[in-house]
């Protein structure tokens, strides 16, 4: 594990603090100690995103993370990822309820889940939460390196016919500020740091209506300039492989 710097994100009396009866906390957390103090590491960045990204947290009472991806190696690489900084595995399941032949990841640790919402991690539906990429992630370049590579892993795509890179994430109607207020804190550290130039957040042009009724609309930003194409390969990345290779195409 890759620590960066000395500032703690966690003690064991903050997660502690999250129980209504401290004696139930006590015994829920006495095997899980030796996490604390929780200090940033890329590791961490990196999961934070995945659950922005492909994956998700359930509140309480569940306290469950999913990540879901169509190969069983990226999920094997989440959980990699999860084990190296909290010693949990996780059980892998066929997603039954879409048409993708997705398979899922899931974790049943629900101090893990109370670890996660504190450091940033949203929970329940994305599209319905409003959220933000967490300030200690942002201070610091390569752990915000590390972030928006698994963020357009999982969310970004590479348009070769457009020579552009594409990061799209839905919102509710209703969350549409928050979701363009997240898009422009990427688009200004990528800049930043990388000097990884992009478009302004803008909607999608057409709207989704969930199965609940919520209307729902893409915000998608967009990387265009060939320099920021290169300096994406060279500083961010993808862990995608498919989509390493279109992005080689394009700055070849």
């Amino acid at each position: 594990m890759k620590l960066k710097n000395n500032k703690v994100l966690l003690n064991f009396e903050d997660v502690l603090n999250t129980y209504k009866l401290k004696e139930r906390g006590v015994k829920a957390l006495k095997n899980y100690r030796y996490w604390f103090p929780l200090m940033p590491s890329v590791g961490l960045a990196g999961i934070v995103a995945d659950l922005m990204g492909d994956g998700h947290l359930q509140g309480k009472p569940n306290w469950r993370l999913d990540y879901t991806s169509k190969y069983t190696e990226e999920l094997k690489r989440f959980e990699n990822e999860v084990f190296i900084l909290f010693g949990l595995k996780g059980k892998i399941r066929d997603c039954k309820t879409n048409k993708y032949n997705t398979k899922n990841l899931g974790i049943n640790t629900k101090p893990l889940g109370r670890v996660l919402k504190l450091i940033g991690v949203p929970t329940g539906a994305k599209v319905l939460t409003a959220f933000s990429v967490p300030q200690w992630i942002l201070n610091d370049k390569e752990l915000f390196s590390r972030f928006v590579n698994r963020l357009f892993s999982c969310e970004g795509c590479v348009d070769v016919p457009s020579k552009g890179i594409e990061l799209k994430m839905y919102k509710s109607l209703a969350l549409i500020e928050n979701g363009i207020k997240f898009f422009e804190e990427i688009k200004e550290q990528l800049d930043k740091y990388f000097g990884i130039k992009t478009t302004r957040p803008f909607l999608e042009g057409r709207t989704n209506i969930r199965k609940d009724g919520i209307v729902t609309k893409g915000i998608r930003l967009k990387i265009k300039n060939r320099e920021s194409l290169v300096n994406f390969r060279r500083y961010v990345g993808f862990e995608d492989k498919e989509k390493a290779d279109k992005l080689d195409k394009l700055v070849s």
